[in-house]
């Protein structure tokens, strides 16, 4: 791959069409090309550094759900069990509900967010407001029978978070840092809440009549995109997988298996890229746009965090590094569905 080319070309991008943040692109154990673009705070005048720290949004998705299934390996947590048998809010939710209905998008529960009525009525979902909140939500119809359709949704992980804080007795802050962050060697992610504090953090902008900074948020997405942090921590995505770590051989080819309802499996999109199978999650929501894909086959690595951009440029960024290494630039592939109803605002 011609670095210096790809360098001159992303650098034309961010230039013209406001994109900043780090691209990142690995084969094997080796960073290949590792270039920030635009500023980690515009106002300021505060550039990139290599300790800058990222809000990833659902790209938090894949380390909660490692969490949860390390609890199954236990024997601590039953996949086939109603959420209600650990988290006692849950229990009005559909009886036929089971936990791996939540790590698969299947469970038809209702979406906090979505919901304009509840939304009127309760405020933001912060981290203690959850449980009593989700009494509330399931007197909302549900989309469809558990198991039965498929439905992204942040209110699947944020009851798989709250399983691993009932199942453990230990806070999802403390869970996560000993149990996955730790094991992963992610020493820079953190799970962000009010009052957390964060160095080096970056702000976030959002294109509304020129580039705008925008405040973090957290509403209702405790466990479903509550993680800060750097590229070295979304690459311990790609050992983990790629070295099947912290989870039994058994429970890898669940993660990796879809529902057959989606090209979702339990904290990762199967979808193939370019006629190669990929394995990867995006996040996005204001301020920041995520996204790390994994070609297994090419023991390739690809990592974008962004600050700032159009609603397409994951795909435009990611499109170009594919062709920058694979030498093509066909585009016969499908593109990745990317934060369905947030990302064309």
């Amino acid at each position: 791959m011609d670095a210096a080319k790809l360098d001159e070309t992303l650098a034309r991008y961010s230039a013209e069409h406001n994109f900043s943040g780090n691209v990142r692109v690995s084969v094997g154990d080796e960073i290949i090309f590792d270039r920030f673009y635009g500023m980690s705070d515009f106002e300021k005048g505060v550039p990139f550094c290599e300790n800058s720290r990222f809000s990833f949004y659902s790209l938090s998705k894949p380390f909660c759900a490692l969490g949860l299934l390390r609890l199954c390996d236990a024997g601590l947590v039953d996949l086939d069990a109603h959420p209600g048998k650990y988290v006692r809010e849950a229990a009005a939710f559909d009886p036929r509900l089971k936990v791996r209905h939540l790590l698969l998008h299947t469970s038809g529960v209702p979406e906090f967010f979505f919901e304009e009525e509840f939304r009127k009525t309760h405020p933001a979902g912060y981290r203690r407001l959850l449980k009593g909140q989700l009494l509330d939500l399931a007197a909302f119809p549900q989309y469809f029978e558990p198991g039965k359709g498929f439905r992204y949704s942040n209110v699947n992980f944020i009851v798989c978070a709250l399983i691993i804080e009932e199942a453990t007795g230990q806070k999802y802050v403390d869970y996560m840092q000993k149990e996955v962050f730790d094991v992963l060697g992610a020493k820079t992610a953190i799970i962000d809440d009010e009052g957390v504090f964060v160095p080096d953090r970056v702000m976030g902008y959002e294109l509304v009549g020129g580039r705008k900074p925008v405040g973090r948020t957290l509403d209702w997405l405790f466990g479903a995109g509550d993680i800060t942090g750097r590229a070295d921590d979304v690459f311990c995505l790609n050992k983990a997988y790629k070295e099947r770590l912290i989870l039994k051989d058994e429970t890898w080819e669940t993660v990796l298996t879809p529902s057959g309802l989606s090209t979702m499996g339990m904290g990762c999109n199967l979808a193939p890229w370019h006629g190669k199978k990929r394995i990867m999650h995006n996040g996005g929501h204001l301020g920041f746009r995520t996204l790390h894909v994994m070609l297994p086959d090419d023991d390739f690595d690809l990592i974008v965090l962004s600050n700032c951009g159009e609603p397409d440029a994951r795909n435009a960024v990611s499109e170009t590094v594919y062709g920058a290494y694979f030498g093509t630039t066909d585009t016969d592939s499908e593109k990745t569905e990317m934060d369905k109803g947030y990302a064309d605002k």
